[in-house]
């Protein structure tokens, strides 16, 4: 009985942890996606709040279903997910930005 419901505890975490990851890249990937646009827009003001808004009302509307059928702890566990992401992203594109560097001195 502790055991299953361990587990239970443990995958509910799993998920929302996951449920964080994935919706941090899809973030990160629209946001990656308009930057790429903005240069071919006749309205990049437009278009870059445009974004904003959806990726901003994705996120939230996911975090409010965690946070309606969770607990705070899934919450928190799905926003370090969401970070993660960034963070990996972010030191990937730094390390690329060292080694050009280093290529140029």
């Amino acid at each position: 009985m502790i055991e299953s419901d361990l587990f239970g505890h443990i995958s509910g975490y799993l998920a929302s942890f996951g449920a964080g990851c994935l919706l941090g890249a899809i973030f990160l990937w629209g946001l990656w996606l308009t930057v790429q646009r903005i240069p071919q827009s006749t309205h990049p003001a437009a278009l870059t709040l445009m974004s904003l808004g959806l990726r901003f009302s994705a996120v939230l509307s996911v975090f409010y279903v965690i946070a309606h059928f969770g607990t705070w702890q899934h919450l928190v566990i799905a926003a370090v997910g969401f970070t993660l992401p960034r963070l990996i992203i972010s030191r990937r594109i730094l390390s690329t930005v060292k080694a050009r560097e280093g290529m140029h001195s």
